[in-house]
């Protein structure tokens, strides 16, 4: 069935808010309560949403919590990164039920990658006991056109180049498509699901074996004239250092990835253990290095802060749960660097879903694209 420009503000409202009473719903919509009885009963009969928990103390009435219904729709995420593709399955609460990876090398010398990640998607689904799904949402290490249908390009990967994968995917399964590029993703998973809820100016950063960040600013993703905005792995910390695969040389990327940790600490310390467990010692050359990256992504911040003024910025990633220390020196290097006035109220914390930010983003944009489009299709019908 179809539902009104009013009923998808109210469903919309209810599947962002992780339980939430009529009262609520009608601040938060500007709706009349007698509306919002009238929507959430017909929502009920329809199975959209679901009545939980009462909430309130003392005599009065207690007020029931709407939830969405999770058996009403489900959602792909997919999320392809430099080293490996996520697949995740999620229910209308973005539950997960089911997931796999695989590496990116399992790619290499395909013929046709894009055929390759569907057999692999349809092999997923044909486990997974779930034979239709409702939207699909892919976010993406790389770069991805302006009207976010095609894929142009993902460092360091072959065959990944300007693959039209909105299109083939919507013709094969049969439901909205939304491509979106990593750190957005990510931003989007924060700002639906995470921390981020009730935050309109904020950043994501999320380095494992790449960097990529998302940008919120007035509630909205910044994307830039083509699409590229959020390029913090590509800002310059040292030109005197290696050579990046952008072409350029001392980009943050270069210096701060998982893997080039392990290399700076292999240059100062020669034979031993792996920098992960040279960390867990207290190993100096260990150390060392965390200190360093910890500077230079601080430093990168820091200009960024200074251009936008975020309420909070949000880190996540390997780098940072298995380096703490690198946490403590960006933050440090924040205080010194960053203007003061940007930094009044601004808070620096750990992103919501750490190793798994990507595919809860990817997810998220499955779950509220194709609603926000819904409502945005009617209101441009009804003006």
């Amino acid at each position: 069935m179809k539902l009104s420009p009013s009923e998808l503000l109210v469903l919309q409202t209810i599947q962002q808010s992780g339980g939430i009473s009529r009262k609520t719903v009608a601040d938060k919509t500007g709706l009349s309560q007698a509306s919002i009885t009238k929507i959430s009963k017909m929502l009920l009969e329809q199975r959209f949403i679901v009545e939980g928990n009462r909430i309130g103390s003392g005599q009065g009435r207690k007020e029931v919590l709407l939830y969405p219904n999770p058996d009403k729709f489900y959602f792909l995420g997919i999320d392809i990164g430099g080293y490996r593709v996520r697949l995740a399955l999620a229910d209308y609460n973005l539950e997960i039920s089911h997931e796999h990876e695989y590496l990116m090398t399992e790619f290499d010398e395909r013929e046709d990658v894009l055929q390759e990640l569907m057999m692999r998607i349809d092999a997923f689904l044909n486990e997974s006991g779930r034979t239709h799904i409702d939207a699909i949402g892919i976010g993406v290490t790389g770069i991805v056109d302006s009207g976010r249908s095609r894929i142009l390009n993902i460092p360091n990967c072959n065959g990944w180049d300007n693959l039209n994968i909105v299109h083939e995917m919507e013709r094969r399964y049969r439901c909205p498509v939304y491509l979106e590029e990593s750190g957005r993703a990510m931003a989007c998973g924060e700002k639906i699901l995470g921390k981020a809820r009730d935050i309109e100016d904020f950043i994501v950063v999320h380095i494992a074996f790449g960097v990529v960040a998302g940008v919120f600013i007035n509630g909205q993703p910044l994307r830039g004239f083509n699409n590229v905005a959020g390029l913090l792995g590509h800002i310059t910390v040292d030109d005197k250092t290696y050579r990046c695969l952008c072409g350029n040389y001392g980009c943050l990327e270069t210096t701060v990835t998982y893997p080039m940790l392990e290399e700076e600490y292999r240059n100062k310390q020669g034979d031993g253990p792996r920098m992960l467990d040279a960390y867990g010692m207290n190993n100096k050359n260990a150390l060392d290095v965390c200190i360093t990256a910890g500077k230079s992504i601080g430093v990168v911040l820091s200009n960024v802060i200074n251009l936008f003024n975020p309420a909070m910025v949000f880190v996540g990633g390997p780098v940072f749960d298995h380096f703490p220390l690198i946490f403590e020196e960006v933050k440090r290097t924040i205080l010194l660097r960053a203007n003061r006035f940007a930094t009044v109220g601004m808070k620096l914390a750990k992103s919501s879903f750490h190793d798994r930010q990507g595919i809860m983003g990817a997810l998220a944009l499955a779950g509220s694209r194709c609603l926000t489009e819904e409502i945005e299709r009617l209101e441009v019908r009804g003006s």
